[in-house]
């Protein structure tokens, strides 16, 4: 039998009664350095985890078979990225009993005395700082290690233009206990060494929090605010936005945003994720803003400029729509800030755009390009008739960003 014990933040004074009976009955001890001290004066075997986990796992297949009782002790809660997974894969149901422990995040919460039953919880530890949502809309608690410090978190956000109120904890339930409340900007300056830390990432607080009635796609036209700025229509808009694939947690780059109108919706559906508009005409920015009060979309953040003067100023994004090229659309598709296998999706009315768009994704390493036209017609009633009204054809080229 294998018993996986969870020994909560790893001072002694947590540990219940039934975590140290369990740990007291068993005769070989697999942990890590800092886990296996605190039962340094209990008889039986004792062998360290470090770096590699195969030969932890031929140790506890040999400690079975010479029919001894195995204890696996990880810190916090067994099942919140410990060893159980790993030790499920290689042993039967049968084999393995869990024994839950604390988990530093369930301290954290309580430390600031806020319920985590709807919070969502990741862990950052050896993963992509990318799985962390952006738009922080509950809170967020965050394992951290691995090299993702509290301090390389802060610094996250902030690239991507976000500054959400943190609280860290650090060696929680220990004499050198540290509990901060600070926010992303702040965090991201210090310089003490957070190693045993989680990390509680809080909603921005925002004048304007009451719901917005339109969310969804396909949002009307005449809802936006408009002047003399062209505007995506709304059935080209949702064409675009079914062929950029948003997620989410999607970073997105709207170049040439005009009113706004493509950028806010692609917001709306990034709602963990983020949209940088581009637009270089003082109109068009001062709409784009507009657009974002009116449909409360925090996340969107307002680039003024030329592309692809401003890209130095964008993060790295998975999807980049292109609207307004300027003439410049090769060197838009070449400098974006878009990562390897990114989408990107261009909007041309004009053959001339739509031909240099062919000739310059093939040629920059763009993969699975593909071409629609699109050509709607509204019908406006009049009396007792409906009458055509065709909007111009547009072009709608998009391609994957190969490696460089």
């Amino acid at each position: 039998m294998i018993r996986v014990v969870g020994i909560g933040p790893g001072n002694p004074q947590w540990l219940p009664p039934a975590i140290l009976e369990a740990i007291q009955d068993c005769e070989v001890l697999f942990g890590g350095m800092r886990a296996l001290q605190l039962f340094s004066d209990l008889p039986g075997e004792k062998f360290p985890i470090r770096g590699a986990l195969e030969p932890v796992l031929e140790g506890i297949k040999e400690a079975l078979r010479e029919g001894k009782r195995v204890g696996v002790l990880v810190s916090g809660d067994p099942g919140f990225y410990s060893l159980l997974p790993l030790l499920r894969r290689n042993f039967s149901q049968e084999e393995i009993k869990v024994y839950p422990g604390l988990s530093s995040l369930q301290l954290a919460f309580a430390r600031l005395g806020i319920p985590w039953q709807e919070a969502q919880l990741l862990s950052v530890h050896g993963r992509s700082l990318d799985t962390l949502p952006l738009n922080v809309q509950k809170p967020i608690g965050v394992l951290t290690g691995g090299g993702n410090s509290p301090q390389k978190i802060a610094e996250y956000y902030c690239k991507y233009r976000f500054n959400p109120p943190m609280v860290l904890g650090n060696a929680l339930t220990y004499p050198e206990e540290k509990w901060l409340k600070t926010d992303a900007q702040t965090l991201m300056q210090r310089e003490e060494n957070f190693s045993n830390s989680v990390l509680i990432i809080l909603p921005e607080l925002n004048e304007d929090t009451s719901p917005f009635q339109y969310k969804g796609l396909g949002i009307k036209d005449e809802f936006f605010i408009r002047g003399n700025i062209p505007m995506t229509k709304n059935e080209v808009r949702v064409q675009v936005l079914a062929k950029a694939r948003i997620k989410p947690k999607s970073r997105i780059l709207d170049v040439g945003a005009g009113t706004g109108s493509l950028s806010i919706e692609a917001a709306l559906l990034a709602q963990e994720g983020c949209v940088f508009a581009v637009e270089q005409e003082p109109e068009g920015q001062e709409l784009i803003l507009q657009n974002k009060a009116k449909f409360q979309v925090h996340n969107l953040h307002l680039i003024p400029g030329r592309a692809p003067d401003v890209f130095m100023e964008i993060p790295p994004v998975d999807i980049c729509l292109v609207g307004g090229s300027d003439g410049e659309l090769e060197e838009i598709l070449s400098k974006a800030p878009l990562k390897e296998g990114g989408k990107v999706v261009i909007t041309a009315v004009t053959l001339e755009t739509l031909s240099k768009g062919l000739q310059a994704l093939p040629k920059l390493g763009y993969e699975e390009v593909e071409v629609v036209s699109i050509q709607a017609v509204r019908w406006r009633g009049i009396k007792d008739f409906h009458l055509a009204q065709a909007q111009n054809p547009v072009f709608i080229l998009s391609a994957v960003r190969g490696g460089r």
